[in-house]
Formats: structure tokens, C-alpha cells, sequence
């Protein structure tokens, strides 16, 4: 074994060679060696060339003030805000015509895909139906001039703005009511 140690001050590795890296290697698990983690000098990065595990409850912090969190509490995962950051949490897909894709279990012990914002056809796809709670409003238009909702008694269509609300169909408009008779 070899022990690398002090009991003051700090303890340096310094690679001084012009664009050199720092290499940590350790066994393969198949009686090789394998590169663990590289401190690369020409990159100016640090690469992780293995998995990385973070036991329960440690974090991944990021930020001078830990202002992001990433971390599985043994029950739960979490992404959270904290710290002495503040700002918003951003998720951004650059790639061209790709999306971001939101997934969850389906009920049958498979995953399949709950909503999606798509990035070739600029739209909000929902893949599955979306609930919304007792007098929680689908509201529309940048004053909130339409408002959809129901109350626990009641279903509303609601025009609230200073426009009226008009219904086109491309062919007749038909109202039924709970005895069958259409309008």
C-alpha cells in the first residue's frame, strides 16, 4: 500500500509539464487497468472516464453558493434550487429539430412519453390526457381571456376579456343535453 498523507497544511499534486494531465487509474474489475478520472491540462477540464456514484443523501452541488442540487435521499430523487443562489431553473435543448421529452411509467411496467415540447414543429405535444383539479382554469391569451375550468358542480367556457367568444365548426355546431336532444 501507499499512503498519501499530512498533517498540516495542505496537500499538492502538481503536474508542471505544458498541456500534461493528471491520470487516475485503478483496476478494471477484469485484471486490467482502467482510467477513473483524468485532470486535463490541454483541455483545461476534468473528465470522469467511469460512472460517478453518489451515495444517499450526498449531493452534487453546483455554484459557489451550492445554488443547484442534485440528489437521491434513499426514497426520492431531487433536483433543487438552494443555497445562497437565486435565478430561475432553465431546461434548454440547442440541437436543432430535437425536443425535450418528459416520461414516466405508464401503469403496465413500461415508460412512455407524457408530454413533449417539440422543437421541429414549435408546439407542446401532450401524449396523455391531462387532468385539471376542481376550479383550476386552462386560461388562454396573454390576458387570460378565455378561461376553461370547472368548479366541482359546474363546467365553464368562460370569455373574459373584451372580445367575444365565437365557435366555428366546418360543419353544423351541435349542443346536447343530458336527455339526448341536440341543438
Amino acid at each position: 500500500d501507499l499512503n498519501l498523507s499530512t498533517t498540516s497544511g495542505g496537500l499538492y499534486i502538481t503536474q508542471f509539464n505544458d498541456d500534461g494531465d493528471i491520470i487516475f487509474q485503478c483496476d478494471d474489475g477484469s485484471g486490467g487497468v482502467a482510467t477513473y478520472f483524468t485532470i486535463d491540462g490541454s483541455a483545461t477540464n476534468m473528465k470522469a472516464d467511469k460512472d460517478i456514484r453518489f451515495n444517499d443523501g450526498v449531493q452534487a452541488q453546483f455554484g459557489t453558493g451550492a445554488d443547484l442540487k442534485i440528489y437521491h435521499d434513499g426514497t426520492n430523487n431531487y433536483i433543487e434550487t438552494g443555497g445562497t443562489g437565486s435565478g430561475d431553473i432553465v431546461i434548454s435543448q440547442s440541437i436543432d429539430d430535437k425536443d425535450i421529452i418528459f416520461k414516466s411509467d405508464n401503469g403496465s411496467g413500461g415508460v412512455t412519453e407524457y408530454f413533449r415540447l417539440d422543437g421541429s414543429t414549435e408546439q407542446n405535444v401532450v401524449s396523455k390526457n391531462m387532468r385539471f383539479e376542481d376550479n383550476i382554469q386552462a386560461q388562454f391569451g396573454a390576458g387570460t381571456d378565455l378561461r376553461i375550468y370547472h368548479d366541482g358542480s359546474n363546467s365553464y367556457i368562460n370569455e373574459a376579456g373584451t372580445g367575444d367568444l365565437i365557435i366555428t365548426g366546418g360543419n353544423d355546431i351541435l349542443f346536447n343535453d343530458p336527455n339526448g336532444l341536440v341543438y
